[in-house]
Order: C-alpha cells, then sequence, then structure tokens
C-alpha cells in the first residue's frame, strides 16, 4: 500500500474541514469503511461496529488515529448493546473493574490497568478520574445516574498527563452527551424487569429559534430492591433515582458557538446490605467459641460458614440460614437510607479563527449526600455508621487548538476549586450517648489547582510524527477535623498542604499504511496529596499524605486486517512511587490513606472487532497484568502485623477477556430481529491491598444475553434481556474490621426484562 501523505494532512482550520482531521474526513472514513465492510459482508443497520470519533487528544480524530489505549463506544452501540448503567462497559474493556462499595451511583471506584484507590469515603479522588461532557468530576459519587442520551464513552488507559492532567495516573472514564441537533428528533424506552424495576427516558432535540437549538433528556430508575433484610423483612439496594440534562446551544455569528447545559439527579434509595463474616470454627462441643478456635478456610468464610468471637454467629445465622446476594442483615436502628442530590451547570464556548479556535468551558457542580452502612452485617446494634457530604467545585478550562503543514497543537490554562464538608458517625442509633459513641469527624477540605499544559504533534516525514507533551501543576490544600468523642482524645486539628509537578508525554507515531498506526510512548502522571479525613480516630490520621506519581512505557498497534477486521494492541510496564492506597487497621483506629511504598506494573491489552459474515459479527478483547509492591512499612490487619511488599493491586486480575456476539436475522418487510450474547471473564484476584486471604475473589465470569425485534425503519424496537444468566455468585468489596470478622459486598444476581424504545 502507498504511505499516507501526512504533510498534506495539516492546514489551516478553513482547509480541514475537508482534510485530517476534521468532522467531514471522519464522516467519509466511516462512510468509507461501511461501504468496504459492505463488500465483504453487507452489515445490519443494527450493527455496532462503525468507526467512532474520539477527543482523547482535546480534538477530534478517529480512535485509530490516536497513539493512546482508548476503548470508545457510541452512543447507538451502548443502546444496542444494551448498556444500562454508566459503568457497564467496564466488563467490555480490556483491564477494567470497578468496585462497588456501597451501590454505582453512591461510590463507584474504577480500576485501570489495576490503578485504583479503594476508599469509602468522600475526603479523595481517585487516580481514574472521570469526566462528563469535558468537566472533571472530583466526587464522581452520584455521576451514574445523570449518564443518559449519551454520544459516546471514552476510556483512556495509562496516565494522561499532559492534557487530562488531574489525577490521571491510571487513566480517565469520558461520558460525552448527545448534542442539540438542527432537525427535531425524539426519543422514548421504557422497561420493567426483575424486582419491580421500571425505567422511563425520553429525549427530545431540534431548533428552538433561528441560530438555536435545543435538547432536554431524562430518565426516571425504580426498583424494590434486590435484596431483603432477613431481621425486618425490608428491601434494600432499592432505587428510586431521576436525572436530567437540558441543552441550549446558540451560533454566535460565522465562527463561534455557546452551548448551556444545565443538569441534575436525585436518589432516595437504600444501601447496598453487607455480607457477614466470620473467620473462626466452631470450637466442638461448646458452641461458644473459645480464644483457641481455629481459622475456617476460605471457601467457607466466604459462605457465611464461620464465626467470631466478637458476635458468636455465622454470617447465615445472621441472615436466617439464607446467605447469599438475595439477604442479609442489619439491625442499623435508623435504616441504610441513601440520599444524594446533584446540580450542575457548564457553558462551552468555541470560536474559530483563521489558523486557530478557541475553547471555553466553564462549569460548577454541587452534590449533596447522605448514606448509612451496616458494617457488621448482624441485627446487633454494633458498627453501624453514616456519612454526611456536601461539595461545590468549580472548573474553568480555556484552551487553543491549532495546526500548520505540519504540526497539530494545542495549549492551554486549567483552574479548580473544590470545598467539601464531612461528617461520620457511628453508631448511628438515636441513643448513641447510652451506646457510648465510638466516633464523630467534621471535616472540612477545601482544594485550589490550576495547571498550565500544552501538546505538539509534528510531521518528522511523510509517516513518522513525533508527540510531546508538558504539563505544570500547583495544588493547595487546606484540612480541618474535629473528632470525638472516641477511643482516643478529641481530636481538633488542622493543616495544609501544597504540591506541584511536571507531567508530560513523548513518542513516536509510525504510519507504514494508511490503515496502520504504530506508537511508542513515554508517559508521565501526577496525583496529588491529601487527608485521610474520614472515619479516623488516630492523631496521625490527620498528617498530610504525599503525593503519587507514575512513569509508564508503551507500545501499541492500530491497524485494519484484510479491510475488514480492526484489531488494537498495546503493552506497557509502569512504575508507580508512592502509592496511595486506603489501609484499615482496626475498628478503634479506623482506616487511613498512606503512601504505601511504590508499585510496578506490566501487561498487555488486545481488542478485535470483527464482521464474521454478513449477520454475523463479533467484539472481543483480552487483558494481561502482573503488578508487584516494593514495601517495607509495618501495617496492621486482623490483629497480625504485615508488610505490602510482594502483594498485587486489589482489583488487578492477572487475566481478562469479554466478548460480545451479535446475529442478525431479517424479516424482510417485517423487520429484523438481533440476537447479542456477551461475557466477560476474570482471573482471581483480592479486593484489598492487604491482600489478607478473605478478601481474594476466585475466577468468575458473567454472561448476557438479548433478543430484540426492530421495525423495517428502525422507529420501533422491543427487546427481551438477561443479566447474569448463571446468577455467578461474587464480590465486588471485601473489608477485614475485626481480628476474627469481616464483610462482604455481594454482586448483582440474575436479572431480566423487557424494553420497548421508540424513535423519531
Amino acid at each position: 500500500m502507498t504511505a499516507p501523505n501526512r504533510s498534506s494532512l495539516h492546514h489551516s482550520d478553513a482547509e480541514q474541514k475537508t482534510t485530517y482531521p476534521s468532522g467531514r474526513k471522519l464522516l467519509a472514513s466511516a462512510i468509507a469503511l461501511t461501504a468496504t465492510l459492505g463488500t465483504v459482508p453487507a452489515l445490519s443497520q443494527q450493527s455496532v461496529l462503525e468507526e467512532v470519533t474520539v477527543t482523547a487528544q482535546k480534538r477530534e480524530q478517529s480512535m485509530q488515529d490516536v497513539s493512546v489505549a482508548v476503548s470508545a463506544f457510541s452512543g447507538d452501540a451502548i443502546d444496542k448493546m444494551g448498556f444500562e448503567e454508566g459503568l457497564d462497559i467496564t466488563q467490555q474493556v480490556p483491564n477494567m473493574n470497578f468496585f462497588a462499595i456501597f451501590g454505582e451511583a453512591s461510590s463507584p471506584s474504577v480500576s485501570l490497568r489495576g490503578i485504583s484507590l479503594v476508599n469509602f469515603s468522600d475526603s479523595w479522588e481517585s487516580p481514574v478520574s472521570i469526566y462528563v461532557d469535558d468537566v472533571y468530576r472530583g466526587n464522581p459519587a452520584g455521576s451514574a445516574i445523570q449518564l443518559f442520551d449519551l454520544e459516546r464513552v471514552e476510556v483512556l488507559r495509562g496516565p494522561q498527563g499532559t492534557l487530562y492532567g488531574r489525577n490521571t495516573t491510571g487513566g480517565l472514564v469520558h461520558y460525552v452527551s448527545r448534542k442539540p441537533t438542527d432537525d427535531f428528533e425524539a426519543s422514548a424506552s421504557a422497561s420493567y424487569g426483575s424486582y419491580s424495576e421500571r425505567i422511563i427516558e425520553g429525549t427530545v432535540s431540534g431548533p428552538v429559534s433561528d441560530g438555536i437549538r435545543g435538547r432536554v433528556a431524562v430518565k426516571s430508575t425504580h426498583n424494590d430492591g434486590w435484596q431483603t433484610n432477613t431481621v425486618t423483612g425490608e428491601k434494600l439496594n432499592d432505587t428510586d433515582s431521576f436525572g436530567y440534562r437540558t441543552q441550549l446551544e446558540f451560533d454566535l455569528a460565522d465562527s463561534g458557538s455557546l452551548l448551556l447545559n444545565v443538569h441534575g439527579a436525585s436518589a432516595d434509595q437504600s444501601s447496598v446490605g453487607f455480607a457477614h463474616m466470620g473467620y473462626l470454627e466452631y470450637a466442638d462441643p461448646d458452641p461458644n467459641v473459645d480464644a483457641g478456635a481455629p481459622t475456617c478456610g476460605i471457601g467457607a468464610i466466604q459462605s457465611g460458614q464461620c464465626t467470631s468471637e466478637t458476635f458468636n454467629m455465622t454470617g447465615a445465622e445472621a441472615v436466617n440460614g439464607k446467605f447469599d446476594p438475595e439477604h442479609v442483615a442489619t439491625g442499623a436502628a435508623n435504616g441504610l437510607g441513601t440520599e444524594i442530590d446533584t446540580f450542575g451547570t457548564s457553558a462551552t464556548l468555541n470560536w474559530d479563527f483563521d489558523n486557530f479556535s478557541l475553547t471555553s468551558i466553564t462549569a460548577y457542580e454541587e452534590l449533596d449526600k447522605f448514606l448509612q452502612d451496616d458494617g457488621d452485617g448482624t441485627a446487633v446494634i454494633f458498627f453501624d455508621e453514616q456519612y454526611g457530604v456536601d461539595a461545590e467545585q468549580y472548573t474553568q478550562e480555556i484552551r487553543l487548538n491549532g495546526n500548520t503543514e505540519k504540526s497539530n497543537w494545542v495549549t492551554g490554562f486549567y483552574y479548580y476549586k473544590d470545598d467539601r464538608g464531612l461528617t461520620t458517625e457511628a453508631p448511628t442509633t438515636a441513643d448513641w450517648a447510652e451506646q457510648g459513641l465510638w466516633h464523630r469527624e467534621i471535616v472540612t477540605l477545601d482544594s485550589t489547582s490550576w495547571a498550565l499544559f500544552g501538546q505538539l504533534e509534528y510531521d518528522l516525514s511523510q509517516t513518522l510524527t513525533l508527540v510531546s507533551g508538558l504539563r505544570y501543576t500547583e495544588e493547595e490544600r487546606d484540612f480541618s477535623q474535629d473528632a470525638g468523642p472516641s477511643f482516643y482524645d478529641e481530636i481538633d486539628a488542622t493543616g495544609d498542604l501544597s504540591d506541584s509537578a511536571t507531567t508530560g508525554r513523548i513518542g513516536l507515531d509510525w504510519r507504514p499504511a494508511p490503515d496502520t498506526l504504530a506508537y511508542a510512548s513515554y508517559s508521565t502522571g501526577f496525583k496529588s496529596g491529601g487527608f485521610s479525613g474520614s472515619y479516623n480516630s488516630t492523631p496521625e490520621a490527620t498528617l498530610p499524605v504525599g503525593s503519587e506519581s507514575i512513569e509508564n512505557f508503551e507500545l501499541g498497534l492500530k491497524t485494519t486486517l484484510a479491510e475488514v477486521y480492526r484489531l488494537n494492541a498495546a503493552a506497557f510496564h509502569y512504575t508507580v512511587e508512592d502509592y496511595q492506597a486506603q489501609v484499615f487497621l482496626t475498628v478503634a483506629d479506623g482506616s487511613v490513606i498512606t503512601n504505601a511504598g511504590d508499585v510496578t506494573g506490566t501487561g498487555a491489552e488486545v481488542e478485535l472487532t470483527a464482521p464474521i459474515t454478513d449477520n454475523f459479527e463479533v467484539i472481543a478483547g483480552a487483558g494481561w497484568l502482573d503488578t508487584n509492591f516494593d514495601s517495607e512499612q509495618l501495617f496492621y490487619v486482623a490483629g497480625d502485623a504485615y508488610t505490602l511488599n510482594g502483594n498485587e493491586l486489589p482489583s488487578a486480575p492477572g487475566f481478562t477477556y469479554n466478548l460480545v456476539a451479535r446475529y442478525y436475522q431479517s424479516l424482510g418487510d417485517s423487520g429484523e430481529l438481533v440476537f447479542q450474547g456477551d461475557y466477560a471473564w476474570q482471573d482471581d484476584h483480592y479486593l484489598q491491598v492487604e491482600n489478607d486471604p478473605y478478601s481474594r475473589q476466585s475466577a468468575y465470569g458473567l454472561a448476557n444475553a438479548k433478543v430484540a425485534w426492530h421495525s423495517p425503519t428502525d422507529t420501533y424496537s422491543v427487546e427481551a434481556f438477561a443479566r447474569n444468566l448463571a446468577n455467578e455468585e461474587y464480590f465486588t468489596y471485601q473489608n477485614t474490621l475485626g481480628a476474627d470478622w469481616g464483610y462482604g459486598v455481594w454482586g448483582q444476581p440474575r436479572t431480566a426484562g423487557l424494553r420497548f424504545n421508540y424513535k423519531m
């Protein structure tokens, strides 16, 4: 094949509308791809194989032209494949996982290539950032219930220390909403499923007046909860949420536009119930456990068959013999309520000049959250807690994008202001004074950060491009904590922390053929330090925690085989210095975030999209990962001293693979049937950084299925779906709290339902 003439691909913005990497070029590429696919098989209108436009480098490009490990799904593909929740995509992205400690809407925690922060408080930010419509979400709680009517989802793996530099040592997830349209369109869907789940979603978009377009989208979700509290018979982990997004887009003269976005969500539901786990065998014949009772096997512990000196009951006894995902126990006097209210607004200004474009994104987000949990998972009022969060954030980004004959460049300024008020109290009973209050913390945490960034892509030849970028960040944090009474003396502490870092990227892109990109890169990332700030009773917990940094080497390949099979692969090796980890000490001392040592990670991932026949297509992926701690710090778990040295990162299975298979059956004038099956498998892995055996989750896979009928014009469709077909039982989180007991958080059991869709 003839090599592409890269020098002809960089011109003025006016010329760029017909050349690389403009929307027209991308559209032409997509049409060409569709036509090419049509020569081998003629794909169905319900196909999810498409060329996705991404903004991984702060400008529109085909995913195949970006020298970053990116997985992307268009909004149409998300709808067709039946992804309902914001993090459903984790099952179809190599080396991606997530924790759902209190439920996805409350505290989602994403793991990319093993890097995450397993943290149940709201005092920290994740090393895998969440962006929604180009706006960084410092506290992702509540984001999941706003994620609908999407144009696409992008997952960027590896540190993004230049263009998305804030706290992205692991990578980021970017949700992009559909924008207002020039022509009127509307859509609606309604579904009913297991546990009386009812989901209603609707969208209206179109012109408001000359030069003004609008879009309104809403989503309502209700279900009765898939867990039963065997103490009271009431349902837990139910959902009652509502989200909305309104957008107005204005044309400004001939060269500019202004997009106003107002969005929000509310949820009033019950928290997930915990599975009580004892670690000791019963003493025989005495039913009372003594200090010499031996430790159970892991399988027996995770099956709820074992006991503890603290409670002298098994997990099965705590739930009256029904130890499974659908049956849990809690005696929390005030229930397990979760209330989340979010509101946000943003203004995005775009203006095109002769040789560059200007973008300004001004955004405000606020969050109010109240959550209760019962950590012991029994009818006993013992380890019952409640958390409150009042958070506000303001962000401002200004950037310039331009190009010359041989280059593309972007530079900009970023500002972030975040103010949080946190309260933690346990136990949550009204008579806490008589019970003896274990701990109460009132924390304020204010953060201010600014950064300058820039990236240049320069053509060294027709096939070779140098990519280089830098970002300089400064950050200030102010902290105060009023804690007590507690096991220790009352704590009245204040502190501050200043951080700065220079991060960046340098790499080479090689295009030996028009449909092949090979790249090599070295990139760095930075995650700011902070304060533990939630559920801790030791004065040491008020000390600042240092920043975390990462160096990452990566080789990648993106190509198309036989003109139709898209293959993307990457291999990487990273080193994290001063890895920030949550370490649980004891019930009395609580948990702390600490710089736990250094971590190395080595791995690879591959993704394939393949039209097998004219009515059968496959999307497949696999990830390999090996992580290792280098640490000599001394910690304690279950009363025993240990170090993290040699441990693997939590939620970092050594091997994962995923598969989506879709088959289309034409019904002629009666429409089309679509059959889909998808599967995601992950190897054994630990759920805690301590790697204690109680947190080891054995390998498991999740299978889902769907069958859908689409009308000839695709105006109507009806689908039946099932998730977790095999009713796999697994834990998404585990925590050891005492010397001989802890708890686990179940994953969702099998569910099924029907959905009706309409669009015009």
